[in-house]
């Protein structure tokens, strides 16, 4: 993929969530989720991350949710530029399993979840399993060192 094309990849929208979750801000929660445990783990790219520091900074501090962070900083749209390298082909790899991931850990009524940090905790240790097994999965030598591959 060219750079320009996966800059401009689009991973999720609000717009497809709308019609089973009902609301904007049902709809948010699950990306707003990613979103958070993205910020919390530095996969968001320098961009978003100047572009909304506070917001992010304040994700980092629990005093705001990573919903806000999908609607006011991306506004509601999860694109490739959102991210990171690593980011990026984390979310590439794996935001399909997030999603069914999240179904998972929040049952049938996934817009039912409500948009705290005591529920962002349930599906958190979820994602940084899938990412670490994804750096695993990344080693250049064979020997598990992930870190090689981002010099």
């Amino acid at each position: 993929m060219r750079e320009a094309e996966a800059r401009e990849a689009v991973y999720d929208e609000l717009d497809r969530h709308l019609p089973l979750a009902g609301s904007i801000d049902r709809a948010a929660v699950p990306m707003g989720m990613y979103m958070a445990w993205c910020a919390n783990h530095q996969l968001l790219s320098d961009a978003l991350q100047d572009q909304a520091s506070n917001l992010v900074l304040r994700i980092r501090f629990r005093e705001a949710t990573g919903s806000e962070l999908a609607v006011a900083g991306c506004g509601g749209v999860l694109r490739a530029e959102h991210f990171n390298c690593e980011g990026r082909l984390f979310t590439e790899a794996r935001y399909a399993d997030y999603l069914a991931d999240y179904r998972m850990v929040f049952g049938d009524e996934p817009y039912a979840v409500k948009d705290d940090w005591d529920h962002y905790d349930l599906i958190a240790p979820v994602l940084t399993r899938r990412l670490m097994s994804f750096r695993d999965g990344l080693s250049t030598d064979g020997g598990g060192s992930w870190w090689k591959f981002w010099r």
